[in-house]
């Protein structure tokens, strides 16, 4: 049972482990729109780097860049559940055609083109980042 406090948690970021920090800061900021480095900070003795970005709505997403890191995969949205683990995170949007046709222009890998989620009214697209980690669109019927 949570307390207080979690029950009234708001979430606050993803982290994202990428190999190529100024690679995926292009990419989130450039396609997805986290365009504010709110903080950046490198632990050398862990060959670490790394940037919280942030979008317009406050939305933040912590990206994570270790010397010798190997990717999770596989990176899709069904069989990524084959291992345990985060695999993806969400971005609600008000027209999601538009932004996945959007996000696709501009560099994002496609890998589900907009169709009706599992809910059965709204609606959920997936694009990869340039590392093939998952981000997920997500339109909520009203």
């Amino acid at each position: 049972m949570s307390d207080a406090s979690t029950a009234a948690a708001v979430f606050d970021h993803a982290g994202v482990s990428v190999s190529d920090l100024e690679r995926s800061r292009a990419f989130y900021a450039d396609v997805l729109g986290f365009t504010t480095v709110e903080d950046a900070f490198e632990f050398k003795e862990k060959n670490l780097r790394g940037l919280v970005l942030v979008n317009a709505t406050g939305t933040r997403v912590e990206l994570f860049c270790r010397e010798g890191s190997k990717p999770s995969g596989p990176h899709h949205p069904i069989e990524s559940t084959s291992v345990q683990g985060w695999f993806q995170f969400a971005m609600r949007v008000p027209d999601i055609r538009h932004t996945y046709d959007s996000v696709v222009a501009a560099g994002a890998t496609p890998i589900f083109e907009p169709r009706t989620a599992p809910d059965g009214v709204s609606l959920v697209a997936f694009v990869g980042d340039p590392d093939g980690n998952l981000v997920e669109f997500l339109q909520r019927a009203t």
